[in-house]
């Protein structure tokens, strides 16, 4: 049977928004117009009308840890825990049901709490194993002594790369991995996301028995608790892995975060701390060992001399790779004209996180304009030069940090606005709606080799995202009461409000 879909506002991946309408026929599209005159329609051409909504082709989150959201997601759940005894009485609940097994715990919120929970208040259940968990807003480990010596980790561990050993265990744990992994895929399929780049630590090994996803995973490999293994790499490029499961390439981290001062910038630190001391002659050994294997690298930056020498490394190894293979550089929070420049000229993809201006609650509050002097405020999540250099730009959430959420980034990246006031930060470094639209689906595809998805071209494969809202609007009500009414996969229904 053949599937038309009419809408006022249809986007294409490629085209300004119109009205028009796509055929679908099994998992693929077998015609778009910018037009409503698709025909007649009977029991073998059933029409579908999303009238007064927005159509587009499907999302692809370009940079997601599925094991930082399993962190955050596993064991107990204490999020309508309003004292740290309440907390207790479940966890102590939990214990007394356990022999000595490791437990785990989420979703607390203990800035709420009128006394902050301690390694003794765990310590003092008596439980013989590990107890640990994770505030749900990322910023406390609460642990017994007990954790803190399984897995190296203490309060302040909240990064995945932190809980490595943490993290590899969940990933071991069926019924865990199993469980978050069904929620996770539910998450995002209501976010209108179909693929994903996903960042794994060390091993792919846990795609054997995590369950099979409905989208598509592409995914690149981090060391954390071992050096970069290229042997493992090359093997993961010749490795059939579960449906929808394919190897992208690696991640290497270059710096830390500007907001704490650990990222390598050009400008000295307003408090007077030094700049980190970075081994760029490693990660260009690195970054040649892959490329001489047809491995693409994702170099991750946020300082822009950071960016600056990425750049330079990523630009001298690229012409090892063959013809629609990228190395990429993601996060990119400080962004200088000529570091875009080099990376258009080097055909390097550049790979933002859009809801990020969202981690300071307003202009007032925000980080850019003190961390650093002044003059270099510009350079701080300057979209507009990666747009002008006609870079091939992508978009990711580092999720769990944020969950995919169109609306919002376009709310942080185009109109440049901040979660509370009205003052928005710097406007004309801004993206253009149609190059963000662009960035989570023709270009993300693009970028990681995916030839068939992206648009919503004839021979394409049948992904769609709905929104109840037209993207494009000028109207900040309306943007911000957008959401996903349904996703297609392969022309299937795969989530519907």
């Amino acid at each position: 049977m053949e599937k038309i879909i009419r809408t006022n506002y249809l986007f294409d991946g490629i085209h300004p928004v119109q009205k028009g309408h796509i055929v679908m026929k099994d998992d693929k599209i077998i015609a778009k117009e910018f037009n409503w005159e698709y025909g007649s329609v009977s029991d073998k051409r059933k029409l579908v009308c999303y009238d007064d909504c927005f159509v587009m082709p499907g999302l692809m989150d370009n940079h997601v840890f599925f094991s930082g959201y399993l962190r955050m997601q596993a064991g107990i759940d204490l999020s309508d825990c309003h004292t740290k005894a309440e907390a207790l009485a479940k966890i102590k609940a939990v214990a007394i049901k356990k022999q000595g097994d490791p437990i785990y715990f989420h979703g607390f919120d203990c800035e709420i709490w009128p006394e902050k929970p301690t390694s003794q208040d765990l310590d003092d259940l008596n439980y013989s194993g590990a107890i640990s968990g994770i505030d749900q807003k990322r910023s406390y480990c609460w642990l017994n002594n007990h954790a803190k010596a399984r897995y190296d980790l203490d309060e302040t561990g909240t990064s995945a790369e932190a809980a490595v050993k943490l993290i590899n265990e969940l990933l071991a744990d069926k019924k865990e991995l199993t469980a978050a992994y069904q929620q996770y895929e539910k998450t995002l399929l209501a976010c209108g996301v179909v693929a994903t780049k996903e960042i794994v630590f060390d091993s792919a090994d846990y795609f054997t028995w995590r369950p099979e996803g409905k989208f598509q995973t592409r995914f690149y490999i981090q060391a954390v608790a071992e050096s970069l293994d290229i042997p493992r790499l090359i093997n993961y490029k010749q490795t059939t892995f579960p449906k929808n499961v394919t190897f992208g390439g690696a991640k290497i981290m270059v710096d830390g975060v500007v907001a704490e001062e650990t990222g390598d910038t050009y400008g000295a630190y307003s408090s007077g701390i030094d700049q980190p001391q970075i081994d760029y002659n490693k990660i260009a050994y690195l970054v040649k060992a892959c490329n001489s294997q047809n491995i693409p690298c994702c170099l991750t930056t946020e300082g822009d001399k950071a960016a600056a020498k990425a750049a330079e490394i990523l630009v001298q190894n690229s012409k090892r790779l063959p013809s629609g293979i990228y190395n990429s550089i993601s996060d990119l929070e400080m962004i200088t004209k000529e570091t875009a420049k080099q990376m258009a000229e080097g055909k390097i993809v550049a790979e933002i996180y859009p809801q990020v201006l969202g981690l300071n609650k307003s202009y007032e509050e925000s980080y850019m304009e003190n961390v650093l002097p002044y003059k270099y405020a510009s350079r701080f999540f300057n979209y507009r030069a990666l747009e002008d250099a006609n870079i091939l730009l992508t978009s990711g959430t580092d999720l769990p940090l944020f969950i995919t959420n169109l609306p919002e980034a376009i709310m942080r990246s185009v109109w440049r606005r901040f979660p509370q006031g009205k003052k928005r930060w710097q406007e004309e470094n801004g993206l253009n709606c149609l190059s963000l639209l662009q960035s989570f689906t023709k270009n993300a595809f693009l970028a990681n080799g995916i030839k068939d998805c992206g648009t919503l071209l004839k021979g394409q494969k049948a992904h769609l995202a709905i929104f109840n809202e037209d993207l494009t609007t000028q109207d900040i009500t309306r943007l911000e009461q957008a959401k996903v009414i349904a996703t297609y996969i392969d022309g299937q229904l795969v989530y519907q409000v």
